[in-house]
C-alpha cells in the first residue's frame, strides 16, 4: 500500500539514517532533511512498495558517492539526478517508473526523497544494502548477478558522464576516479533493473524501517525503553555500556581506493571490567571484547549516549564519554558466502574472517 509522506516521516527518517550509520559527519543528512522538508510545502513523495510496480517496471538506484568531499561544503543544486535518470533513459531507450535509495542509511537514506519530489517517481522501500557500505560493489544486487551499469553521474562541476561498465568491481574503480574528477561528489543513477529483480534481490522496508527508528529515538522516553524497543524492530543487542578511555588515529593503508579515516577507540565496561575496542574506517568495521570478535562488517554497530539514548557521531566521541554500543545483525543476503566474500573485514583490509564463515 502506498504512503504518502510527511515532514514529520522526514525528520525521523533523518534520525534512522544517522543510527544506521553512526556517520563520521552527518551534516548532509540534516541538510538534505531541511531541503526536503521546504520541498514538501507544495509537493508530496510517494513511498510504495516493490510489490505495487508491474514486474518489469525500469526502477534504478540513486544516491551520492563522494571522494573527500563533505557533501554540505557545497550541496546539490538540485537537478542532478534528474540528469542522471535521464541519461540513464535514453541510453536504455525505456521509461524509469520508481527510483530506490543506493543505501539504507547515511545520506543517501535520504535523498531519494528529494529526487522523487523532483521527479514524481514514487520511492520504493527497498534498497540493495540494507544498511550503507562504502563500495558501490558491495550490494545485495552484485550478489545476485544483477549488473551495475550503466551508471550515470553528474557532480559540482555540472560535468555528467554515463560509464559502459559489467563488473562492478572495475564499476568502483572507474566511478571512484570520475567523482574525484568531477568535483568530490557526484550524484549517481546506476543499478537499473526490473522491479521483479529488486523483489528477488533487494532489502525490503529500508525507509519505513528508519522512519521507526526515528520514531523510536526522538520519542520523550527512557533509554532503556527505546533500547527494547530498538531490540524488537531490529534484533538489536547491547554488546556493552563502556566509558572511552583512548582513542588513537592510524596510519594503515587502505586498498581499493576505500575512502577511510582510520581509527581504534578503547573503552571500559566499568561494570565487568571488559576493554572493548573499535576499529573504524568511517563506520564501525569490528568490535573486540577482551580480545575477542563480538561484531565484524557485516553486522552494524552503532553508539548511542548512555543518558539521553542520542546517536553519538563517530567524530565527537571524546576520552571519558560512557557510550552504549548497539549491535545489529544485517540482512541474511550478507552472511552468505558471496555476501561474506564482498562485505567481510577481510574487504576492508583487515585481516579476520567473519565469526559466521568459521561456524558454516
Amino acid at each position: 500500500m502506498s504512503t504518502v509522506l510527511t515532514t514529520e516521516d522526514v525528520r525521523n527518517l533523518r534520525t534512522g539514517a544517522h543510527f544506521l550509520a553512526c556517520t563520521i559527519d552527518p551534516t548532509a543528512i540534516y541538510v538534505y532533511a531541511e531541503m526536503i522538508q521546504r520541498a514538501m510545502e507544495d509537493r508530496s513523495v510517494e513511498l510504495v512498495t516493490v510489490d505495487e510496480l508491474a514486474p518489469d517496471d525500469l526502477v534504478v538506484a540513486v544516491g551520492m558517492v563522494t571522494q573527500g568531499l563533505f557533501i554540505a561544503d557545497m550541496p546539490p543544486v538540485g537537478d542532478e539526478f534528474l540528469g542522471c535518470i535521464s541519461a540513464i533513459e535514453a541510453r536504455l531507450g525505456r521509461r524509469v517508473r520508481a527510483i530506490y535509495s543506493l543505501a539504507a542509511a547515511n545520506i543517501n537514506g535520504i535523498v531519494p526523497l528529494m529526487v522523487g519530489l523532483q521527479s514524481s517517481l514514487p520511492v520504493i522501500d527497498s534498497d540493495p544494502m540494507g544498511r550503507v557500505f562504502p563500495l558501490i560493489s558491495q550490494t545485495t544486487l552484485n550478489i545476485g548477478n544483477v549488473a551495475i551499469g550503466p551508471i550515470a553521474l553528474m557532480g559540482v562541476t555540472g560535468e555528467r558522464a554515463v560509464v559502459e561498465v559489467e563488473s562492478p568491481q572495475r564499476a568502483e574503480t572507474l566511478v571512484r576516479a570520475l567523482v574525484t574528477e568531477l568535483g568530490g561528489w557526484a550524484a549517481t543513477a546506476m543499478y537499473p533493473c526490473s522491479a521483479h529483480q529488486l523483489k528477488v534481490h533487494g532489502v525490503h522496508g529500508s525507509i519505513s524501517r528508519m522512519i521507526r527508528i526515528g520514531q523510536i529515538l526522538d520519542a520523550n522516553s527512557s533509554v532503556e525503553t527505546k533500547l527494547s524497543l530498538l531490540a524488537d524492530l531490529l534484533g538489536t543487542t547491547r554488546i556493552a555500556r563502556a566509558r572511552v578511555s583512548h582513542i588513537e588515529s592510524l596510519s594503515r593503508p587502505t586498498d581499493l581506493g576505500l575512502p577511510a579515516q582510520p581509527s581504534s577507540v578503547t573503552l571500559e565496561d566499568e561494570t565487568t571490567g571488559r576493554i572493548v575496542r573499535l576499529e573504524i574506517q568511517n563506520e564501525i568495521l569490528l568490535v573486540l571484547v577482551d580480545g575477542a570478535v563480538t561484531a565484524a562488517v557485516p553486522d552494524m554497530v552503532t553508539l548511542l549516549n548512555s543518558e539521553q539514548g542520542t546517536v553519538v557521531n563517530l567524530d565527537d566521541v571524546q576520552v571519558g564519554d560512557v557510550i552504549d554500543i548497539m549491535k545489529i545483525t544485517a540482512a541474511a543476503q550478507w552472511y552468505s558466502e558471496t555476501g561474506l566474500d564482498l562485505a567481510e573485514p577481510k574487504a576492508f583490509g583487515i585481516p579476520i574472517v567473519h565469526p559466521r564463515r568459521r561456524h558454516a
